[in-house]
């Protein structure tokens, strides 16, 4: 299972270059990812020419969608071992704001998955 820290860096390569204008035009919002309750990370796909993560809240809590799990839930959606919705249904992961974009964390998550380093076993 990939650390916090490697999955946002993998997210942070998705979202670089014509890859994050494409979830942008997809996605078109501001989350806040709040990890075990103190790691926090953002992803700003608001704009087509500035799509980034950083590390904490950059939106000074004015983000259109915030996204609290723990690294267990989120290493399970990242493997594909549990679907965002699935998740938020069995309490697993907690969202406040736009519903709209929450439906469409799957895309980013599939585009991180891509940049997230392989194993060599």
């Amino acid at each position: 299972m990939s650390s916090t820290s490697e999955v946002f860096a993998a997210m942070s390569e998705a979202v670089a270059g014509n890859g994050g204008k494409s979830l942008q035009r997809k996605f078109k919002g501001k989350v806040v990812f709040t990890i075990n309750g103190d790691n926090v990370y953002s992803l700003d796909l608001s704009s087509p020419t500035d799509c980034k993560v950083a590390e904490g809240d950059i939106f000074d809590g004015k983000a259109d969608l915030q996204v609290l799990c723990t690294e267990e839930v989120m290493g399970k959606m990242i493997n594909k071992e549990i679907q965002p919705q699935q998740a938020f249904m069995k309490g697993m992961l907690k969202i406040k704001g736009k519903m709209n974009l929450a439906m469409k964390l799957t895309a980013v998550l599939a585009a991180t998955r891509k940049k997230l380093p392989t194993s060599k076993l």
